[in-house]
């Protein structure tokens, strides 16, 4: 069995590029719809607002579940140092 090592400052670096992606991602398509028809009237009009809004409520998503990755890498990072912190203490104590 290969010895596994754990970085927290690397997971941590990491969850900060993905929070940085996740913020470009639910900003990008901030503002009014903008893809339109030639003629409004057509039901193209109609399909290419439904693909739209489709399109913003997916990358909203996914900018959501990206954050979501971050603060667990976050969340990993903070919890393996308090386990290497009590490891540490418990290594310091003289046994009783």
């Amino acid at each position: 069995m290969e010895p596994l090592e754990v970085r927290p400052e690397v997971l941590r670096e990491v969850a900060g590029g993905l929070a940085d992606e996740a913020y470009a991602l639910a900003n990008r398509l901030a503002g009014p719809p903008g893809l339109t028809v030639a003629a409004p009237q057509w039901r193209a009009a109609a399909a290419l607002a439904s693909l739209e809004s489709a399109v913003h409520a997916w990358q909203g998503s996914l900018a959501a579940r990206v954050a979501e990755t971050a603060e667990a890498l976050r969340a990993a990072a903070d919890a393996y140092e308090a386990v290497d912190d009590r490891a540490a203490d418990r290594l310091a104590t003289p046994p009783r």
